[in-house]
């Protein structure tokens, strides 16, 4: 119990294999040239961000490392707070980010399919030519020459459990040719192996697995191997109180048999 304890505290990482999926995402990530512009719809959502979050975060570290700068927008309400979190937390790795010029929250798509097709179809008219703050694009560097889903060659999707990934190829990858990756739950990934094997989707990266091996890839360790971790030896744990709990009276009978014959 008091290893559980410390590993809340004080996170360790587990050697474990990295799949070859989080390799590819990683590779992705890295492979996008300096100086790009990226846009990133960061779905994510409360019940989903303990195991989504680093994957998110790494990804925001590792493009802002090489000067990216990245469109924000999301596909649900509830994500934008998430958003602020986690721009916080890649601030502390990263420094402080210059807002319009390092990225731009474009805020709440509505509209499902249909309102990411209006979206990128003409960024400047969907969005009255404003960010979530209601600041004009013509103040904001980051918007200068961006004008629809031609301007945006890679992007990002952290889709949370939603399975999103269908409207994002059909609706972005296909139409204006982007290289996009995504971020989601680990149930998710089978549904998304013929996208990955034909090439319409870059990489992904599924649940805390791959957040843990994303945090032991880049030297992170973090919050993904906490909870991995914290979870591995609680189950240890219980292991051993199960076979206590079925075998000790068994042990003990014979001990003390065998110390009655000693006495003898």
């Amino acid at each position: 119990m008091i290893i559980i304890i410390l590993t809340i505290f004080f996170p360790i990482s587990l050697p474990f294999p990295v799949s070859s999926y989080t390799r590819q995402y990683l590779d992705f990530v890295e492979s996008i040239p300096p100086n790009t512009t990226v846009g990133f719809m960061m779905g994510d959502m409360p019940q989903t961000k303990r195991q989504l979050g680093s994957s998110t975060v790494i990804t925001m570290v590792k493009l802002w490392e090489k000067k990216s700068k990245i469109i924000f927008w999301y596909d649900t309400p509830v994500s934008g707070p998430i958003l602020s979190e986690y721009i916080e937390e890649a601030e502390k790795v990263v420094g402080n980010l210059v807002y319009g010029k390092d990225y731009v929250n474009i805020g709440f798509i509505s509209g499902g399919e249909i309102g990411l097709t209006v979206f990128l179809s003409d960024i400047v008219k969907a969005t009255a030519g404003k960010d979530a703050f209601g600041n004009p694009f013509e103040d904001l560097s980051i918007m200068m020459d961006i004008k629809n889903g031609f301007d945006i060659k890679y992007g990002f999707a952290n889709t949370a459990c939603q399975v999103t990934e269908h409207i994002y190829i059909r609706q972005w990858q296909r139409p204006y040719e982007a290289q996009i990756a995504t971020i989601n739950c680990a149930s998710d990934r089978t549904l998304l192996m013929p996208y990955l094997a034909n090439g319409q989707l870059a990489a992904t990266a599924s649940g805390l697995i791959a957040s843990a091996e994303l945090e032991n890839l880049t030297g992170n360790v973090g919050s993904a191997n906490k909870i991995l971790v914290t979870v591995s030896f609680l189950g240890l744990y219980f292991i051993v109180l199960v076979f206590l709990g079925n075998f000790l009276p068994y042990i003990v009978k014979i001990f003390t048999s065998l110390l009655k014959r000693a006495h003898q």
